[in-house]
């Protein structure tokens, strides 16, 4: 009996606590509420896309686009090289960006996700083997190391700098990035140079051994160099060690120069496509050219970068104000969600996709909230053509 009271005062006080608080949701405690900000946050692998996608078909409310579908299995890869040009003469800078065309695609590996899988291949993207020839000095930072490869099978490993004296070819690979602040005159000057001949082993010192300034090439990440000489690749190359990651190869001859000597960018791609601008600037700016006594500055970024094709479907609401529901009309049914295709050509960058090009692959499709009956309400029976068939069709008769 004395239970019995005792449970019927933990009822009655259950019940009055209730009573007393209306707002009381049990379902509160077991299914909480989880905040804005303790949602997990959509990756920004994609959020580039999305957004040109969103801007060319003209959604918009682009928070609500999202991908339904990713055909990750047939995505390609290729490599491509890209130039960052920034040319200034006087208080007038340009900037120009330019990049190669992909030669080639292929698959992509299987296995994770599509994220990982393409940050994974950018890791790995190198430019393409490159020879400069000297007077130059190679630096990389960082972690970043140089491996240098010489005749007769000399080789070092764990240099910073690379001193690369007259008539010496070098040539890089593995590399990810090179860049470099290269001087150019536009109006030319006439070049004059003298010959000295070294005798034996007998070499000047660091300041003079190279005989002119050097142009300083920045390497991004580690790479391998080998070096010859250009009239005669397996002859052998005087080094010696400045500091313990920092090597001179030595010249056999020295040309001293004139100071306004044209000298031109070591860098054959580089240099290719400087002339090219380099014309352009002198017809935009004519005369002007000589008030700066011609002389500009150009700096030069390549960077290796990765290229990926791939298809998705995009999936959408469409809101009552959006400018579909304004093409159809007032008799048809309104459509709730919309669903498209597109391939996507993009590039990765700092482990973002960044499009180059988007197009739409398949018509759109939309998802109707309306029922069979409604679809076919307007429909005469009296107009479809009379359907005969067999006897047999009719029959429960199973034949075996």
């Amino acid at each position: 009996m004395m239970i019995a009271s005792f449970f019927l005062l933990i009822l009655q006080t259950l019940i009055t606590s209730i009573t007393a608080h209306p707002t009381l949701n049990i379902s509160r405690f077991i299914y909480p509420k989880i905040g804005d900000e303790l949602r997990p946050q959509p990756s920004p692998f994609l959020e580039d896309v999305l957004k040109a996608i969103s801007v060319r078909e003209g959604w918009n409310n682009s928070g609500d686009v999202r991908v339904s579908k990713l055909d990750s299995r047939n995505a390609k890869c290729g490599s491509s090289q890209r130039y960052e040009f920034r040319l200034r003469i006087g208080k007038a800078e340009l900037i120009f960006e330019l990049r190669d065309e992909v030669s080639s695609w292929k698959k992509m590996k299987k296995g994770g996700d599509f994220e990982s899988v393409v940050n994974a291949v950018s890791s790995m993207a190198v430019l393409d083997a490159f020879r400069v020839e000297g007077p130059l000095e190679l630096r990389v930072g960082g972690d970043d190391e140089l491996s240098l490869l010489l005749p007769l099978n000399a080789s070092h490993t764990g240099l910073k700098r690379i001193l690369v004296g007259e008539d010496i070819t070098v040539e890089v690979r593995n590399a990810q990035g090179v860049s470099l602040d290269h001087a150019l005159e536009l109006a030319l000057q006439v070049n004059r140079s003298v010959a000295i001949d070294r005798q034996g082993s007998e070499f000047w010192p660091l300041q003079n051994s190279l005989c002119e300034t050097l142009l300083p090439i920045h390497i991004s990440g580690s790479a391998t160099v080998a070096a010859y000489r250009a009239r005669n690749p397996d002859s052998y190359i005087e080094t010696t060690f400045l500091l313990r990651d920092t090597i001179e190869l030595l010249p056999e001859k020295c040309y001293l120069r004139n100071v306004y000597r044209k000298r031109r960018c070591p860098i054959d791609s580089i240099n290719l496509r400087t002339a090219v601008i380099e014309k352009l600037w002198r017809s935009f700016l004519g005369d002007k050219i000589y008030q700066n006594g011609g002389l500009g500055f150009l700096k030069a970024n390549i960077k290796a970068s990765t290229v990926v094709r791939f298809k998705m479907e995009l999936e959408r609401d469409i809101r009552s104000n959006d400018t579909l529901q304004g093409t159809l009309a007032e008799w048809r049914t309104r459509h709730t969600v919309e669903r498209v295709w597109f391939e996507v050509v993009a590039r990765i960058e700092r482990e973002r996709l960044k499009p180059l090009v988007v197009k739409k692959v398949r018509p759109s499709t939309e998802v109707d909230s309306s029922g069979w009956s409604n679809l076919m309400s307007n429909i005469s029976f009296t107009k479809f053509p009379s359907i005969l068939v067999p006897p047999e069709a009719l029959t429960l008769d199973v034949k075996w």
